[in-house]
């Protein structure tokens, strides 16, 4: 039966790096400001890779803290996760008006990379909830996509809108 204080380091490493990788999107945005809110639609993708890569660093600190059974984690974890899937739909939502006239995929995968980790962590959540160690590993997946999603939104916004 593996315990919540079995994921302890797991928990404070996904907090420290998800709280590096969030201050680099910081960065990137203090230097592409200007252009960033010139452009329809770029203040949302730096809102959702800010909210894709807080989002580790916020489970990480709730798994790191003591907790008094899986299903209390698995219920904080479910919380976190439908926040995350409201902001992050509320965003992809409004932005939807700016991918109007271009490729349908381009909006379908946008939208695909920052909802996967959310309803994975959404998922993580209810088994933990339920009762199921499983849930851990899929705090671990949704947590890694997260990292990916958020470093591909913040590569958007440093390297790609000065093409």
């Amino acid at each position: 039966m593996t315990l919540p204080m079995d994921w302890q380091t797991f928990f404070a490493t996904e907090a420290g790096v998800g709280a590096a990788l969030t201050g680099l999107v910081f960065v990137a945005l203090s230097i592409n400001l200007k252009q960033i809110l010139s452009l329809p639609g770029l203040a949302g993708r730096a809102g959702e890779a800010i909210l894709l890569l807080l989002f580790p660093v916020i489970i990480g600190l709730v798994g790191a803290t003591p907790q008094a059974s899986r299903h209390a984690l698995g219920g904080e974890f479910l919380g976190a996760a439908a926040v995350l899937v409201a902001m992050i739909g509320r965003i992809l939502y409004s932005g939807r008006r700016v991918a109007e006239g271009r490729p349908v995929f381009e909006f379908a995968t946008r939208a695909s990379a920052a909802l996967a980790p959310a309803v994975v962590a959404v998922v993580a959540g209810a088994l933990l909830a339920a009762g199921s160690s499983a849930g851990f590993w899929y705090e671990m997946v949704a947590t890694l996509l997260c990292f990916i999603s958020g470093v591909a939104d913040a590569w958007v916004l440093l390297v790609e809108i000065l093409r």
